[in-house]
């Protein structure tokens, strides 16, 4: 994934992030609103209803007292008034019309109360409102009685018997009185009930204001925590890229930027890495090749000083041995020159084919072409090559590369065997970790790697002086293994052969 879509998809995670507080912030809100206002509906739809139904009650209770209060006047009056009687009956309609009208609005008011029973769920709520109820039946009942008595007395007022009429009258002005108590004390339970449900909502009302402050001061905290660890994810990555570089600018080629797990700044980093590395590895190539032009100037000089003093000792004077001499000596020096201005050659043609393109290879396929190529030394040396590629029989490595190491490490075994024995070289293949490496063994003149350790594989180095040569072997060999980023030790003492180990990846 690149740079531009890994930031895109980390922006969008954190954003989401965010967003998903505060909707979650929003829908906590919303939640207690909605239950206030559910709570404040439900206060609408039992206070307002079952106030105005209990007052109904009240005021038509009241007149039904004062319509009996005319009738019992009335009916005293029938004698001597002349509309008494008319206004008696009027009064007794009225009357009964009254009572069916209060036991109508006791329904009403019990269905109510029934009705919020069955739809709330607050504890408290429930016990006020079953206290109401009981108080509304124990209203029906004492009504019924009172309207029985009531229109008792009219009965007998209307029948002539005023005075059991009065009598009775007296009991049913107790209940009135007893009734219209309960009415108050209902109205009171109502009112005990609205101003429950209304504390609860108000409680409930600063609970929501302090969850959602609270909630709110929470997320912010958090919003900026998460800003602060993304901005700091951020921003130590590039400033560490930017000491980096003041480092790399000042010669300090070793420098590396850790990766801090930053999907933003990773790309940057490798990258930073990746060229550092390069600057590094370019610097070294710059230094090898300078000391290379060292040796090379150095090997050169030799020749061709002394080629330029036998010329000058070339005279018309001169016998002709000493002339075959002159001549055989420079012919040596210019073939020295030759070989020399050949390795330089091969080095070039090395540093070109560094990127040749990787194929899969067999060992024993690449090793037999390079002996086949050795035949005639091979048999001049009366050498045994013995191949073991079992455990690692094949490698993606160039094709030039690899036939270089064989031709390389088997033409210094071949050009440096011990005269006194039968040469044997041991080739062998391993692999561990995923990468290949190659042993070569022989019993040759060897040489001391412990004392030539620095040098060993440096240009025009050489450690025999009876076979001539141009010292590259090791450095070209050396300078392949760097390339693919693998490694190389020697173990060798004089008359008892090398050994050389090659992790070629």
């Amino acid at each position: 994934m690149s740079t531009k879509k890994k930031t895109k998809a980390s922006l969008l995670r954190r954003s989401g992030f965010v967003i998903f507080l505060l909707v979650i912030l929003g829908a906590i809100a919303l939640i207690r609103i909605t239950i206030t206002h559910r709570e404040i509906q439900d206060i609408a739809d039992i206070d307002l209803p079952l106030i105005e139904v209990l007052t109904k009650i009240e005021t038509n209770q009241l007149e039904q007292s004062i319509l009996l209060e005319r009738a019992i006047r009335y009916a005293q009056e029938k004698e001597t008034v002349k509309l008494a009687r008319v206004n008696f009956v009027i009064s007794d309609s009225l009357f009964r019309d009254l009572a069916k009208r209060v036991d109508r609005d006791l329904l009403i008011a019990d269905k109510q109360v029934t009705d919020a029973i069955e739809t709330t769920d607050e504890r408290a709520h429930l016990r006020t409102l079953k206290n109401l109820h009981l108080s509304l039946r124990k209203l029906e009942r004492e009504h019924t009685d009172y309207e029985n008595h009531a229109l008792n007395v009219l009965l007998l007022l209307e029948q002539g018997d005023l005075e059991n009429a009065i009598l009775i009258s007296y009991q049913v002005e107790k209940e009135e009185d007893a009734f219209n108590k309960r009415i108050e004390e209902a109205l009171v339970r109502h009112e005990m009930f609205t101003e429950t449900i209304v504390k609860v909502v108000e409680e409930d009302e600063i609970l929501s204001r302090d969850t959602i402050v609270i909630l709110t001061l929470a997320f912010v905290i958090v919003a900026i925590i998460l800003a602060y660890a993304y901005s700091f994810r951020i921003w130590k990555p590039l400033e560490d890229i930017r000491v980096g570089a003041v480092k790399l600018g000042e010669g300090q080629l070793d420098t590396r930027v850790q990766l801090r797990g930053s999907t933003m700044t990773e790309d940057i980093v490798h990258s930073f890495n990746a060229m550092a590395e390069r600057l590094q590895k370019a610097q070294k190539e710059i230094d090898n090749f300078v000391q290379f032009s060292y040796r090379t100037s150095h090997d050169l000089k030799a020749p061709l000083a002394n080629v330029k003093s036998l010329l000058k000792m070339l005279d018309k004077d001169m016998i002709e041995a000493n002339f075959n001499a002159v001549v055989n000596n420079a012919t040596k020096s210019v073939e020295q020159l030759e070989d020399t201005v050949k390795a330089l050659t091969k080095v070039n043609q090395l540093r070109e084919d560094m990127k040749s393109e990787e194929e899969k290879l067999s060992f024993e396929e690449i090793a037999g072409g390079v002996i086949t190529s050795l035949t005639t030394q091979v048999e001049e040396a009366g050498a045994s090559i013995r191949m073991d590629f079992k455990e690692c029989p094949v490698i993606l490595y160039p094709k030039a590369h690899l036939q270089s190491i064989f031709q390389n490490l088997l033409t210094n075994s071949l050009k440096y065997r011990d005269p006194q024995k039968p040469l044997i070289v041991e080739l062998q293949t391993a692999t561990k970790n995923g990468q290949a490496f190659l042993t070569v063994k022989d019993n040759g003149l060897g040489f001391d790697s412990v004392k030539y350790h620095d040098n060993t594989f440096k240009p025009f180095q050489r450690f025999h002086s009876h076979e001539t040569g141009s010292g590259l072997g090791l450095y070209i060999l050396k300078t392949i293994i760097d390339f693919h980023k693998g490694s190389i030790k020697v173990k060798s003492l004089p008359q008892k052969g090398a050994h050389f180990s090659l992790r070629l990846n």
